[in-house]
């Protein structure tokens, strides 16, 4: 086995993931920090571990949900039965605003 990401455990505490998915859970926690890198210059940045560690957990868990989100749809339970949500295919929509309020200019076309 593999050494697991040491943020597994708070991405699965995030994600209400089962205990059989660390291993997963480290996958997607690796591939937010290779979308970070290709899409932000110069990541990681000069800012603090816990701010890095932040984005990466916000990354990693939108990449976790839409593992089962279809043709870009979500069906999530309602008071009327089941709800669409529309999932945004970009991997970084929930980076780009934390990133500009650590200072970090990025997303919507800044980087």
């Amino acid at each position: 086995m593999a050494e697991l990401d040491p943020l597994v455990d708070r991405l699965s505490d995030m994600v209400d993931a089962l205990a059989g998915d660390a291993d997963e859970l480290s996958t997607i926690l690796n591939t937010s920090r290779e979308y970070l890198t290709a899409g932000v210059a110069n990541w990681p940045c000069d800012l603090a571990q816990s701010i890095q560690d932040d984005i990466v957990l916000t990354v990693a868990a939108d990449l976790w949900t839409a593992r089962t989100v279809h043709n870009g749809v979500m069906q999530l339970p309602s008071a009327d039965g089941i709800t669409s949500y529309r999932v945004s295919p970009d991997p970084l929509r929930a980076a780009w605003p934390k990133l500009r309020a650590a200072g970090v200019m990025a997303g919507m076309g800044i980087a």
